[in-house]
């Protein structure tokens, strides 16, 4: 039997009050949240392809269970800047060209 927990997270400023079995990873609930720009890659905390601020803190979602950033503010390559209003790493990767295919952006 699986315990499951209620857990709030805000999510690009967004609130969302999920249930979620203990072992599920903040990686997985915001994907099942439908934030497809945290990607799944190693699964091991080293490519940073599911990075994402965590109150301004850089952590790699794939190693954080979900019930750990319970009322805490989560930050998504999608949440940086403002509507309108380019934020500076997105403003630097449209000037060097430097998105390819996007898988890794949030590393």
């Amino acid at each position: 039997m699986t315990m499951e927990r209620l857990v709030s997270l805000t999510v690009n400023g967004r609130r969302h009050d999920v249930r979620v079995p203990g072992h599920r990873t903040l990686l997985e609930t915001l994907r099942d949240l439908g934030h497809v720009d945290v990607k799944c890659g190693c699964e091991k905390g080293d490519c940073g392809a599911c990075a994402v601020l965590l109150d301004g803190q850089a952590v790699d979602s794939c190693l954080m269970l979900a019930w750990q950033a319970d009322r805490r503010a989560v930050t998504t390559v999608r949440g940086l800047g403002a509507a309108g209003e380019d934020h500076p790493l997105h403003r630097a990767f449209i000037e060097t060209g430097a998105v390819q295919c996007g898988y890794c952006i949030p590393g």
